[in-house]
């Protein structure tokens, strides 16, 4: 049977610069950098104290992917441990019998941007309360991240597999059930602030960052519960990630990941297509014990190549940082304390004196040049590679 399944945080990052040209070439075709919550320009203060606002083009050419990683654009099917599977024609195919409702999450997390930390200006008090109608549909965002869990920590004791829904379970175990006990409570302050019309773009970041968050932690609980409570959650996770879309069409996490790190990008989608290559060749519920190495392989791979995807976005936030001036700046400095805060955990198992470094500048952002190169310095330190 397939008991307790795990996460191991493997993770990577040769990383970003500062405020972004509008397109990162890809080894495909160009993809259009998400700009959060500036306009072109917006906020930048060209005499402040800052590393130059440059464009970033990722190079990961010293980078080895693991001999048993799954890369169906690049291996021939079973050249590399793999059993020939649904996937060997890298193109992803749904698990359940409908498309996942995970794509509406994700597209109501755009509809959201585009009211909150993507407008031009400020966003209003309407602004907020739409985009809390946006976040509060029945069955959706709001429903899972009151629920959602990271599983790269022990789960809670006991047999339900969903015990962070359970009263008084999410304030005994807040590390495990991240979404109940440390995501909800910071998206519904950052909604009741900006209602209230404080500080709105800091708001809005708060928001951005936790939803990315979120998104993150989506993608290895969906692939974990796809082995013993629905086969459809691995449709959920490449939902959460792309919208289930094809590779060359980023949507949602994955259009903020591609116009960073386009390698990145490709190495998710590896990895997402790993783990539907795992329920390929182990259709059962639960999964069976035998095959199990295949989900830790596909976990491990995805584990590493989105924390990364991750880093690149807080890589390139920390950047902005002196780009910009006033509440554009403050947003930014919110930004990178709740996804700083979040990667702190998985770079403290990689690097633990890179991380303190890094946590030292997260945990309290300064805006001057030194302090946001030394910060990015470490974080290419601890995530070197997808």
């Amino acid at each position: 049977m397939f008991a307790r399944p795990w996460v191991v945080p493997a993770i990577a990052a040769t990383l970003l610069c500062a405020c972004s040209d509008d397109t990162v070439a890809t080894d495909q075709r160009p993809v259009a950098l998400d700009r959060g919550v500036d306009a072109p320009n917006a906020g930048r203060d060209q005499s402040h104290d800052a590393a130059p606002c440059l464009g970033y083009t990722e190079d990961v050419t010293s980078c080895t992917p693991a001999a048993t990683d799954y890369q169906p654009r690049k291996l021939a099917p079973g050249s590399n441990g793999w059993p020939t599977c649904i996937s060997d024609d890298n193109t992803w195919h749904l698990s359940g019998t409908s498309q996942p409702s995970s794509i509406a999450r994700s597209k109501a997390f755009e509809a959201m941007a585009a009211k909150l930390w993507k407008k031009t200006g400020a966003p209003s008090k309407d602004d907020f309360l739409s985009a809390r109608d946006d976040y509060s549909l029945a069955e959706g965002l709001a429903s899972r991240v009151a629920r959602r869990q990271d599983i790269s920590y022990p789960e809670v004791p006991g047999s339900d597999k969903f015990a962070c829904q359970s009263a008084g379970i999410p304030e005994q175990y807040p590390d495990r059930c991240a979404g109940p006990a440390k995501i909800k409570p910071l998206v519904d302050d950052a909604f009741q602030k900006g209602n209230a019309g404080t500080q709105p773009l800091v708001q809005a970041a708060r928001i951005e960052a936790g939803l990315l968050w979120f998104f993150h932690l989506s993608l290895a609980s969906e692939v974990w519960t796809c082995g013993f409570s629905n086969l459809g959650d691995c449709d959920s996770a490449a939902a959460y990630y792309t919208q289930v879309t094809a590779r060359d069409a980023p949507a949602g996490l994955g259009r903020y990941v591609a116009a960073l790190g386009p390698e990145t990008h490709q190495r998710i989608y590896d990895a997402l297509l790993a783990e539907r290559c795992w329920r390929d060749i182990d259709k059962a519920m639960p999964a069976q014990d035998q095959f199990r190495k295949y989900y830790d392989l596909a976990q491990a791979q995805l584990s590493k190549a989105s924390l990364r995807g991750q880093a690149l976005i807080l890589r390139d936030r920390i950047g902005k940082i002196g780009c910009t001036v006033g509440e554009t700046q403050q947003a930014h400095l919110e930004f990178v304390r709740v996804l700083g805060g979040f990667l702190d955990h998985a770079a403290g198992l990689i690097d633990a004196a890179k991380a303190a470094e890094l946590r030292t500048f997260t945990s309290n952002p300064k805006t001057s040049a030194s302090a946001i190169a030394a910060a990015q310095a470490a974080l290419d330190a601890i995530f070197t590679c997808p």
